[in-house]
C-alpha cells in the first residue's frame, strides 16, 4: 500500500468527518432558530390579543366617561331648573305671606283725630280678620319650610352626584392612562419582538442554505472518497491478513527449526556413544 493512497485515505476521512461536524452544528442551529421563531411567533400572538383587549377597555371607559358626563350635566341642569322653581316657589309664597299679613293685621296707624266723626265699630271687624289670619299664615310657613327643605335635599342629592361623578372621572381616568401604558409598552415590545422574528427568518433561510450546500457537499465527498476508503480498507485487510500469514509461517519456520536442531542433538549424542573399535571386528 503506497503512501500517496493512505494520504489520500486520511484526507477523504478528515473532509467527512469535517462536513459532518459542520452538519451537525447546522442542525442544533436549526432547532435553535425554530424553537426561538415558535415562541417569538406565539409571544407576538399574545400580544396583539393583549393589545386589542386593553384597546378595547379603553375605547370602553371613554365611551362610559363620555355618558357619565351627559348623565351629570343633564342631572346638574335639572338641578339648576328645580332650584330655580322651589326658589321661586319660596318667593311667592313669602311674598303671598307679606300680603296676607298686611291685610290680615289691623291698621292702627289710623287714629281717628275726630273721634266724634267716626263710625260705632262693627264687632265682626278687626277680629274676624285677625282670628282668620292664624291658620292661613301657618299654612303659608309650611308651604315655605317644605319648599326649603326640597331645595336643602336637592342641593345634598347634587352634591353627592358631583362627588361620585369626580370619583368615577379620577378612577376611570387612571385605569385609561395605565392600560395606555400598558399598550404603549407591549406595542413596543411588539415592534421589537417583530424585528428578532423578521432576524431569526433570515437566519433560518441562512442556515438551511448552509445546510443543503453541506449536505451536497457530503455527497460529493462520499462519491469522490467512498470508493477510496472502500479499496483502502480492503487492502488494509488484505495487508493485515497477509502480516498474519507471515507472521504463522515465521512462526512454524522457527518451530521446525528448533525441531531439527534437537534432532540433530539427539542424533550426535546416540553417535558418541557408539563404540567403533568394536565394529572392526
Amino acid at each position: 500500500m503506497g503512501e500517496n493512497e493512505y494520504e489520500k485515505a486520511e484526507t477523504c476521512k478528515k473532509d467527512l468527518d469535517a462536513t459532518e461536524d459542520k452538519i451537525k452544528e447546522g442542525m442544533d442551529t436549526k432547532e435553535d432558530l425554530d424553537q426561538k421563531h415558535t415562541e417569538l411567533t406565539n409571544e407576538l400572538e399574545e400580544l396583539s390579543n393583549s393589545l386589542s383587549t386593553l384597546k378595547q377597555e379603553v375605547a370602553d371607559m371613554e365611551v362610559s366617561l363620555k355618558k357619565a358626563g351627559e348623565q351629570r350635566k343633564a342631572n346638574n341642569a335639572l338641578y339648576q331648573q328645580s332650584i330655580s322653581n322651589q326658589r321661586a316657589t319660596i318667593e311667592i309664597l313669602n311674598m303671598a305671606a307679606a300680603r296676607l299679613k298686611k291685610f290680615y293685621t289691623p291698621n292702627v296707624g289710623l287714629v281717628q283725630v275726630h273721634s266724634y266723626a267716626a263710625p260705632p265699630p262693627k264687632p265682626s271687624g278687626a277680629y274676624a280678620k285677625s282670628s282668620d289670619s292664624g291658620g292661613v299664615m301657618q299654612m303659608l310657613a309650611t308651604i315655605v319650610s317644605d319648599a326649603e327643605s326640597v331645595e336643602s335635599e336637592l342641593k345634598l342629592t347634587e352634591q353627592d352626584e358631583q362627588k361620585d361623578y369626580a370619583e368615577f372621572v379620577s378612577s376611570t381616568t387612571a385605569s385609561i392612562e395605565a392600560d395606555r401604558q400598558s399598550i404603549e409598552e407591549q406595542e413596543e415590545r411588539s415592534a421589537q419582538a417583530s424585528g428578532e422574528k423578521s432576524e431569526t427568518e433570515e437566519a433560518q433561510l441562512a442556515n438551511d442554505a448552509s445546510l443543503a450546500e453541506l449536505n451536497e457537499l457530503l455527497r460529493g465527498t462520499h462519491t469522490d472518497c467512498d470508493w477510496i476508503l472502500k479499496a483502502f480498507d480492503q487492502r488494509a485487510a488484505a495487508r493485515a491478513a497477509e502480516m498474519d500469514g507471515l507472521t504463522t509461517a515465521k512462526e512454524f519456520l522457527a518451530g521446525k527449526a528448533a525441531l531439527v536442531e534437537e534432532t540433530k542433538r539427539f542424533d550426535d549424542s546416540k553417535l558418541s556413544n557408539i563404540d567403533f573399535s568394536k565394529l572392526t571386528h
